[in-house]
Order: structure tokens, then C-alpha cells, then sequence
């Protein structure tokens, strides 16, 4: 895994990365981190370099450019990498819901709290690259679960959205899929649709709109899940 860190305060990029040799003290070879100064560092690195990053640690409070900003240009170019912002200000972090962030940390950074949302961070690094099987015509198809927006159930068929529009029908059920999906990555949001929370743009009323443009709608019950940012707690 390839990380990021990026935080104006050099005392703080050392200290984020003392806990991240800490964590992978066991198996050095798993990461690899880069630590910017400033958000116009890290965004002309992006800017520059094809190489990609699959975690990002972001201070908030920046000068000129904001986490929020680098996150938002970094969601322009990749969907799938995982951000992590670290803020001394809990309130700010609705707006974290905008360019889906994982989790956030609150300074000052606590050792234990930092390393658990590392340890569910790859795990949903290895979630995403999980598989889906499934035939049509007697011609069997594989594809990431990662790359999956969301699934659509049509009476005794599946609907299966790709993130780049493509779109798969094949026979199956819903019990099929959600006992093959992690519900770390996917959620049932209505009785017709589970959907892959890395791809939710926004919610609006009772429906959740997806990076696609499509919206679906809500099973009231579950509302409230999406009145907040899309975090993972310990």
C-alpha cells in the first residue's frame, strides 16, 4: 500500500510516521508513505507523477489549499483510494461526506485509535479486491467488486452497474448478493438495491445520489445512516 501523508506541521508528519513504522513494524515490505508539506505539494506531485496513492492522511487545516480541496482533486482522479483527514475540529467534518472519506482523527492523534482505523483501512483495501462470478448465456464473467456502483434487483434477475456505465443482467437474488458482499463495503438501502458505499455522492431527501448521477431511493428505516459523513468506527 502506497501512502500519502500531507500536514503542514512537520512535528506532526513525524509523528504520523513513527505510528505508521510502528504498524507495519511486523512486514516493513507492505507500505511505502511519501510526506508532503503543503496541499499544492501534494497535488503538483499528483499532477506530475502517474504513480498513485492508495491511502491518503490529510490535515485539514491548511494554508492555501485545504485538505477538503486536495481530497475533492484527488477524488477527481481516483475514486477508490482511501482519505483519512486529521483535524483539531470535530465540527468541520460534514464535509467530509462530500468526497467520502473513510474515518477522520481528531489531534491530538492517539496511537491506539490510529492504528485501528490503519487495521480496517486494509482491510477494506483487501475488500475491494474481491471478485463476483456470474453467467449469462452460459459464458461465465469475473469482475472486482471494487468496480461495482451498485446492484439492482428485477424480479428473478440482478442489475449489475459498473462504475464506468457498463451494466450486467443475469439471474440471481438479492440473498445471493448480500451473503457474497462484504457489509463493510456494501449496504442494502431499499428492498431493491444494495449499493457500494465508495461511490455515494451525496443524499438528497430519501434518496442517495451516486457518483453516476443515478439516485435510489432510501428505505426509510435507514435514513438516517446518510445524515452524516461515511465513517467507520472502531
Amino acid at each position: 500500500m502506497n501512502i500519502a501523508i500531507c500536514d503542514d506541521n512537520p512535528k506532526m508528519i513525524g509523528q504520523i510516521e513513527t505510528l505508521l513504522l510502528s504498524f507495519f513494524e511486523d512486514d516493513p515490505n507492505q507500505f511505502s508513505y511519501e510526506a508532503f508539506l503543503s496541499g499544492e505539494s501534494l497535488v503538483d506531485h499528483l499532477t506530475k507523477e502517474e504513480s498513485a496513492f492508495q491511502l491518503y492522511l490529510l490535515d485539514v487545516e491548511m494554508k492555501s489549499l485545504d485538505g477538503f480541496e486536495v481530497a475533492r482533486f484527488i477524488r477527481e482522479r481516483d475514486q477508490q483510494a482511501i482519505i483519512i483527514f486529521i483535524t483539531s475540529h470535530v465540527e468541520w467534518m460534514p464535509e467530509a461526506f462530500e468526497v467520502n472519506a473513510f474515518h477522520y482523527l481528531i489531534k491530538p492523534v492517539d496511537e491506539v485509535k490510529v492504528k485501528q482505523v490503519l487495521m480496517k483501512a486494509l482491510e477494506q483495501f483487501s475488500l475491494r479486491k474481491m471478485i463476483l462470478q456470474f453467467t449469462i448465456k452460459k459464458k461465465v464473467y469475473t469482475v472486482y467488486l471494487g468496480q461495482v456502483e451498485y446492484f439492482e434487483s428485477m424480479k428473478r434477475k440482478m442489475v449489475l452497474h459498473l462504475k464506468n456505465g457498463k451494466e450486467y443482467e443475469y439471474y440471481g437474488t438479492m440473498k445471493e448478493v448480500i451473503d457474497k458482499v462484504s457489509p463493510q463495503l456494501f449496504t442494502q438501502v431499499h428492498h431493491s438495491y444494495v449499493i457500494n458505499m465508495d461511490y455515494v455522492q451525496m443524499k438528497s431527501g430519501e434518496t442517495i445520489v451516486m457518483r453516476s448521477g443515478r439516485e435510489i431511493a432510501i428505505t426509510k428505516s435507514l435514513i438516517s445512516l446518510f445524515n452524516g459523513p461515511i465513517v467507520i468506527t472502531s
